[in-house]
């Protein structure tokens, strides 16, 4: 992969901001933070608790997504979307499914678009990359989970994505619903990147 990693076009409201993907480097954890944190505090904003939103630190995420990055590897990648400035505008993580349960060989961890840059293809360009460096990996399905009351799950949906299984799941201590959305044959999809 080459060091400018592949580009992405947007479509901003004001401007034009043209973008490149790439696997993550160790300087990213800050921006990949904040894109977190500020995700979550938007799209889970009355799912939530208020409370435990305001708990998130982008300092705390930034030391675990440091600690993510330097162990990753092509089977456990992280990408990120970045502008000329290395500035972070959405991020990738994967690996092998974690559910050896179900049928599917890897997952999409994390895919988190910054607020303000969502529909603008980041997010199809993050999660078709994923595909590609599974593909090359030898994976040939993948699965992604959602909470059942994001708004934004539906995206997948839209992206070929299968909801295949449900799951309740504990955050901030209280009982959600999740939902996977699947893909069974990533070389086809993969091959849509290009």
């Amino acid at each position: 992969m080459s060091n400018r990693g592949v580009p992405v076009m947007t479509r901003p409201a004001a401007e034009e901001i043209p973008l490149n993907l790439r696997l993550a480097r160790r300087q990213d954890a800050a921006g990949i933070a904040n894109v977190f944190v500020n995700s979550w505090r938007e799209t889970y904003a009355g799912i939530l608790p208020t409370t435990a939103l305001s708990t998130l630190s982008v300092t705390r995420e930034a030391r675990q997504w440091a600690a993510t990055i330097a162990n990753q590897t092509m089977r456990t990648p992280t990408i990120v979307a970045v502008d000329a400035k290395d500035t972070v505008f959405g991020f990738a993580n994967a690996g092998p499914s974690r559910d050896r349960t179900l049928p599917y060989e890897a997952e999409v961890y994390t895919l988190y678009v910054a607020p303000g840059h969502t529909g603008q293809g980041i997010g199809r360009a993050l999660l078709l990359w994923s595909f590609r460096l599974f593909t090359r990996s030898g994976f040939r399905t993948a699965i992604i989970w959602a909470l059942e009351q994001n708004p934004s799950r539906f995206f997948y949906e839209a992206q070929g994505g299968a909801l295949v299984a449900e799951r309740s799941i504990n955050i901030f201590g209280g009982s959600q619903r999740e939902v996977g959305y699947a893909w069974r044959n990533l070389a086809q999809v993969a091959g849509s990147l290009t």
